[in-house]
């Protein structure tokens, strides 16, 4: 189904009814994507976790949140399905940070070598809530020069496999508005034109840490329990 949305490219106007078919298709494969998220949130403490104080790993959204992003998809001309899905879905999604099961880290603030793709950078799944996107969005419409010089808006998604493991970095970015159903995550290392869906889809295939997909080492025990074959 996704590979056909994304065949159509941009989406005109379309029939109310086609519209909420194209809706149900992103609401369906965000809710199978959530159990996942959760299943590997619910692992994660006895990986000994050591992420950001004071930061969950999950946090659901709830109706004002779902509320905030009917908001935001009026006031920023229309949010692609799978992003106002995730949005709605799944929400905030932190699972940076150090794993002692997982070698994932930087101990005693040893600089990391090399550079993504790769385990030395796992790119651990986080994704934004409605929270993020209406301050990002106020930013923007605050300040005039930024409007003029920005083609689109362009939202940080999520840090990049740098900022994840504690480098200075850039950011996993979307461009809105965009009316495409699934729209590309830009700046994700080793995945040029990865789609929201498809990266989720590596994300759980990889545990949470799908810069694990381009090691050629073993990959931890602890982690392999966490993979899955995605089924959205």
């Amino acid at each position: 189904m996704w590979a056909e949305l994304r065949a159509h490219g941009p989406l005109g106007p379309m029939h109310p009814a086609d519209a909420e078919d194209v809706a149900a298709v992103a609401r369906e494969t965000m809710r199978r994507a959530a159990r996942h998220v959760d299943r590997i949130a619910e692992a994660l403490p006895s990986l000994g976790i050591s992420g950001r104080p004071g930061l969950p790993p999950r946090r659901r959204p709830d109706a004002v949140e779902r509320a905030e992003v009917d908001a935001l998809a009026a006031e920023i001309g229309g949010l692609p399905a799978a992003l106002e899905a995730c949005l709605r879905e799944i929400g905030h999604t932190w699972f940076a940070g150090d794993y002692s099961a997982l070698r994932i880290g930087c101990p005693h603030g040893a600089p990391v070598q090399g550079g993504p793709p790769g385990p030395a950078y796992p790119d651990p799944l986080c994704l934004p809530d409605a929270a993020r996107l209406r301050w990002e969005w106020d930013l923007r419409t605050a300040d005039p020069e930024r409007r003029a010089e920005e083609q689109g808006f362009v939202f940080d998604f999520a840090p990049d496999e740098y900022h994840k493991a504690g480098v200075s970095g850039a950011a996993h970015t979307i461009v809105l508005p965009d009316r495409r159903a699934d729209p590309v995550l830009r700046g994700v290392a080793g995945r040029p034109g990865v789609t929201l869906v498809e990266y989720l889809r590596a994300s759980v295939a990889w545990g949470g840490f799908p810069g694990w997909e381009f090691g050629a080492e073993p990959v931890p025990d602890a982690l392999r329990a966490l993979r899955a074959v995605p089924d959205f």
